[in-house]
């Protein structure tokens, strides 16, 4: 599956990995809190294999 985001910097949808390990340690239901888990390392594995700008590059 794809998604395409746009209006969003991947220093955005970076944050939004970091609320959902942030919430997943919150949560007491260890169903959901492993969810946001899985969430957070797929969107996280697909911002790393995006390529890196190279200098002069915008982001």
């Amino acid at each position: 599956m794809a998604l395409h985001l746009t209006g969003l910097s991947t220093e955005d949808v970076a944050e939004v990995v970091d609320c959902l390990l942030l919430g997943a340690d919150q949560t007491a239901n260890p169903d959901i809190a492993e969810r946001r888990r899985q969430l957070a390392h797929g969107i996280g594995d697909a911002l790393d294999s995006l390529p890196t700008p190279q200098d002069g590059e915008q982001p």
